[in-house]
């Protein structure tokens, strides 16, 4: 359908999408390195803008089509559903767009914003989840104006800023006093006492006990918020998504603050690490050091480990079969060789069709008198640089015992597991000095001299002092 500027009719919706379409595809045409820097930064601010614009117009069809129930007439089970089949969306962004449709019906101040291109829909939502959770005492004034001074906020900060901002203004009102204004705080028995909203004691008899009320509501459990899920992808990784509430968050915050701290090299070079790459690996030190401490509960008699089921062929650098864990996932062969420097194995002989026929007594590669000496002898990761424990620290056999490495005390060494990886992955070589004490060779492409390395961190202060 063409629509002809000049004879006055008004063009319907799809006639004005599609002409929307023409007009995005003529902008796509366009020489753009023509253009100056001001029309650039026009450019780059209005078509943002216009994102929200647009954002606006969907909320629209998407309430019209949940209205004449549009779905189910197309044999979806909800809009959703069919969003997420027709765009190929996922099932949470398919969900948040029709909750934020439906949302800006009822924070009819943040629709506008949105609609105007003065927020955009990424603060949209975190406006409406804010107005969703403000307290139930909350009046319609307050409401109203906690809505505009989010819009409002939304032009200066940036979605995590305006969450924080969000979730304090929602603490502010929970506190406030619901009782009528101007009492005297003196003229009862509770002086002093402010009850949430929502409590059913603002008001009550004054000398009841807050227990006693029988139409109390209780509040809301805040960590009834908690959630975790782990989804495998196909690439063989786990992603983890999860909601904590203040004090969960803040518990894990502060048991992984000193343990993603940045950690530079002992010549000073910045930890290339990204701040959250150094927390997951802090994360995951946390698990290895419960793990380690016996400090997680029992499961079915046995205490909590890590299990790689593996054809011997594989663990020998000879098989085609990828290793799994417990939960399915297969494990590249560079992490199962680090892995099994310093693990409990168990023979499992099985039948043909996968059934066991014999399972052999575990044993240590490295056992515990030999951790014990290794542990005298290392005092902490023997890695260049590293100043951690040596209860943080795993074995690692300098040549692998499926190399026919002997696991003896001069193919041993202590390290950490951040650099226990590096190891593996980046090609450093161990070698033991005249000493009896390990030194680390850089990879080439690290220093060119490949000159060893010692972790001065782990010398024998006694030595230090008898060398000077």
């Amino acid at each position: 359908m063409v629509y002809d500027e000049n004879s006055g009719d008004d063009p319907d919706p799809p006639a004005r999408l599609a002409m929307i379409v023409g007009q995005v595809d003529e902008l796509l045409a366009a020489d753009v390195w023509r253009l100056s820097d001001a029309e650039l930064d026009g450019l780059i601010e209005g078509v943002c803008r216009l994102a929200g614009r647009v954002a606006a117009v969907r909320g629209q069809l998407f309430v019209e089509a949940q209205d004449r129930g549009f779905a189910v007439h197309q044999g979806a089970t909800d809009l959703a559903a069919w969003l997420r089949e027709r765009l190929r969306l996922t099932t949470r962004e398919a969900r948040r767009q029709v909750t934020l449709a439906r949302d800006t019906t009822v924070c009819t101040a943040t629709g506008a914003a949105l609609a105007s291109g003065e927020i955009t829909a990424e603060h949209a939502v975190v406006i409406c989840d804010a107005m969703r959770s403000l307290p139930t005492a909350t009046t319609p004034e307050q409401r109203t104006a906690a809505e505009r001074a989010l819009i409002g906020f939304a032009d200066k900060f940036d979605t995590i800023h305006l969450t924080r901002i969000a979730a304090r203004l929602r603490e502010t009102l929970t506190m406030v006093d619901a009782s009528p204004g101007g009492d005297d705080p003196h003229s009862d028995s509770r002086t002093g006492e402010h009850t949430r909203p929502g409590t059913g004691n603002g008001g009550g008899d004054a000398g009841a006990d807050a227990g006693d009320d029988d139409g109390e509501k209780p509040s809301p459990d805040p960590a009834d918020i908690r959630r975790l899920t782990f989804t495998d992808t196909p690439t063989g990784t786990t992603l983890i998504s999860g909601e904590l509430d203040a004090e969960g968050a803040a518990l894990l915050r502060t048991a992984l603050d000193s343990l993603a701290a940045p950690r530079p090299a002992a010549d000073g070079t910045p930890d290339r690490r990204s701040p959250a790459r150094r927390r997951a690996d802090a994360l995951i030190d946390l698990v290895n050091r419960a793990l380690s401490a016996a400090a997680v509960p029992e499961t079915g008699g046995v205490r909590p480990h890590l299990t790689v089921l593996i054809d011997w062929n594989t663990l020998l650098a000879s098989g085609t079969i990828p290793a799994t864990t417990d939960w399915g996932p297969p494990l590249p062969h560079s992490t199962l060789a680090r892995l099994s420097c310093d693990a409990e194995i168990s023979r499992v002989l099985l039948d043909p069709a996968g059934v066991p026929l014999d399972i052999g007594r575990t044993t240590r590669v490295v056992p515990p008198q030999m951790r014990r000496a290794l542990v005298a002898r290392d005092r902490g990761c023997t890695f260049p640089g590293c100043d951690r424990p040596p209860s943080w620290c795993e074995c690692h056999h300098c040549t692998h015992w499926a190399h026919d490495g002997v696991t003896a005390l001069h193919n041993l060494v202590l390290i950490c597991g951040q650099h226990h990886r590096q190891v593996h992955h980046d090609g450093w070589t161990i070698v033991f000095t005249d000493d009896g004490h390990p030194a680390y060779i850089p990879p080439w492409r690290i220093d060119p001299h490949q000159r060893p390395r010692r972790n001065p961190y782990t010398q024998n202060p006694t030595d230090l002092l008898a060398a000077t």
